[in-house]
């Protein structure tokens, strides 16, 4: 029974002992932890299974990429049109420039020649108001018979008496036709000059010009007879002067 009790404390101080050590090996500092063996292997890396692909996803993906290389195409096809559009304005800008230029001096060059037109037609006015003043009548005088009376005061000296005579001569002569001329003897214009062609010792207009037939007869009528009455007695006596 002693034996029993002395088997008996002894597993108990063991026991004790036992549970002692492990407390008193849980508050003890962590030892070294041995190395593996050698022959012990790593572990593998694990390789994931594949996965089959979603079809609606790789579609969403394609559709992705055709709007991205749309949307790019667009911008490159914009950008181009930008640029020729560009060029384009300047190309447009640089001929409007010069269609200006050209226009300017167009427009200069038809200014000029009107100028120059204008300064033409004011000198031959000028120099035809001069050529009526110096045959003695006024310019915008067109009846004979009123220039006649103008040249006669004008040119000659003479008044309204040796105008009467000059008068009646033409009146029998021409009838105050610048154009008369005779069927037998070819005598032609208002004094009815023999040939036509004396009037031309005047002015080469003598065709046409009254006043210059009318200065030839005066003249005439003036050296033959002294005067246009002096022409219009010998008429009167004669039957031509």
């Amino acid at each position: 029974m002693r034996r029993l009790v002395r088997h008996g404390l002894a597993g108990v101080g063991a026991a004790t002992f036992a549970v002692v050590a492990g407390v008193t090996a849980l508050g003890a500092p962590a030892t070294t932890t041995l190395a593996e063996p050698a022959n012990s292997l790593a572990p593998q890396s694990v390789i994931a299974p594949l996965v089959p692909a979603d079809p609606a996803v790789e579609a969403q993906r394609a559709a992705s990429a055709q709007r991205e290389n749309r949307d790019a195409e667009r911008t490159r096809i914009t950008d181009a049109a930008t640029l020729a559009a560009t060029e384009r304005a300047n190309d447009l800008g640089d001929q409007g420039k010069a269609i200006t230029k050209k226009s300017d001096q167009i427009k200069a060059a038809r200014a000029k020649a009107k100028a120059e037109a204008k300064a033409r037609a004011a000198a031959a006015e000028k120099k035809r108001k001069a050529a009526i003043k110096a045959q003695g009548y006024e310019a915008g005088v067109t009846d004979p018979r009123e220039m006649a009376q103008q040249i006669l005061q004008n040119k000659f000296g003479y008044g309204s008496d040796q105008f009467s005579c000059f008068d009646w001569i033409i009146k029998h002569e021409s009838g105050w036709n610048v154009h008369a001329t005779n069927a037998s003897s070819g005598a032609y214009g208002l004094p009815q000059s023999l040939p036509g062609s004396k009037m031309a010792s005047v002015a080469s207009d003598w065709r046409d010009n009254p006043a210059t037939q009318i200065i030839w007869g005066a003249q005439y009528m003036k050296s033959r007879y002294g005067s246009p009455c002096g022409a219009k007695s010998h008429w009167e006596s004669a039957g031509n002067y």
